[in-house]
């Protein structure tokens, strides 16, 4: 094995593995709590029985693949698992994308020896086995990876450091990190979704032209089974985009009207109240991370629904495009707020909090 596809083999290898341990999840989280609590012995000992799960684990995948190469129709129908699997990670990650969700942050067995909340923690990660499976079939079939020794050697310390970087950053970065993350989950998940995707393709691609030059009719059939795979492909992708439906309306949280600027100050005129105007967009990430953790907050709905007139205006609809005349906006979301005499009181951009939503509910003039 050449130097060059040592090296080739390591950042393949070292890649995937940074870049699959860089989500928000319990691993990286649990190293970050330990090292925001002063802990870093214990992060240290949590990430390293983490690493040693997941490289005993990606050494018994290689033992699997390897006996199932072995078994060529096994391994066939394994392999097309395996690409059903990662296009199905694919279409949900980019579901997620779409819909911009959110990271949820759990942290489990927090008060157990850090080594062995490491040791349970990585063993109970489901995706551990057919993830490091999946992806050694898919380096196999590229000639990345080999059957040599030295090879598999590179492969697992390659896992190995690409996984423990990023725990290290999280252990550096700690709390910035991980809300920096949050604030770009969108972003996080399109990346993981599309590389997915490509793979989950290429995949797909390399079955389809193997079973075509096994068959040996290369020109109809194979244009027939592309052309189902990708009507397959687009209409699942076309299935998760489905229109995001703003969740600006809740049982305990603020209820907004739909109405242009002037009819919301007419409005807050004649009920001698002050105005709330939340300008979002519906292809704003922030604006969603807003509307699911924040505005449906009870406290708030407590302190502007009875007190002020709230108005949630897209600043991409006709009286968006009004408000923006009037008042530029600058990022997305802003919010305006405004007296009840309709004079201008404040203006927010961004990610705003609750505390200083209640903030300015109480400094507004009635």
């Amino acid at each position: 094995m050449s130097a060059s596809k040592q090296l080739k083999l390591f950042w393949a290898a070292f890649s995937i593995s940074f870049v699959g341990a860089l989500p928000i999840g319990t691993l990286n989280t649990s190293v970050a709590n330990f090292a925001l609590n002063g802990n870093f012995s214990g992060a240290a000992w949590f990430a390293l029985a983490a690493i040693l799960v997941e490289v005993v684990i990606v050494r018994v995948a290689l033992v699997i693949v390897d006996r199932l190469i072995r078994l060529k129709k096994l391994f066939k129908i394994l392999s097309i698992a395996f690409c059903v699997v990662i296009l199905m990670l694919a279409y949900k990650t980019l579901e997620a994308a779409f819909h911009m969700r959110n990271f949820q942050d759990v942290l489990p067995f927090v008060g157990m020896n850090p080594f062995y909340s490491g040791l349970l923690l990585s063993l109970l990660n489901p995706l551990h086995l057919p993830f490091w499976m999946g992806w050694t079939a898919v380096l196999k079939s590229r000639k990345l990876l080999n059957n040599s020794p030295r090879a598999y050697n590179i492969f697992i310390t390659a896992i190995g450091t690409g996984t423990l970087l990023s725990f290290i950053i999280y252990g550096i970065a700690g709390n910035y990190l991980m809300n920096a993350l949050k604030a770009q989950h969108n972003l996080i998940n399109w990346i993981l979704g599309l590389t997915l995707l490509i793979t989950g393709l290429v995949q797909a691609f390399k079955l389809i032209a193997a079973q075509i030059q096994l068959n040996k009719k290369p020109m109809k059939k194979s244009a027939q089974i592309l052309l189902l795979f990708l009507a397959i492909t687009v209409a699942a992708l076309t299935s998760c985009t489905q229109k995001f439906k703003p969740r600006l309306n809740s049982q305990q949280g603020i209820n907004f009207k739909t109405t242009s600027l002037a009819d919301a100050q007419a409005l807050a005129k004649a009920e001698n109240k002050p105005l709330f105007v939340f300008a979002h967009a519906s292809w704003c990430p922030t604006c969603k991370q807003m509307e699911q953790e924040i505005l449906i907050k009870k406290e708030l709905g407590d302190a502007f629904n009875t007190n002020v007139v709230n108005v949630a205006i897209d600043i991409d609809s006709k009286d968006g495009k009004k408000l923006q005349e009037q008042y530029p906006i600058r990022a997305t979301p802003t919010l305006f707020f405004f007296n009840a005499d309709g004079s201008p009181a404040k203006k927010l951009e961004g990610f705003t909090t609750i505390d200083a939503l209640l903030a300015e509910a109480g400094e507004l003039k009635r």
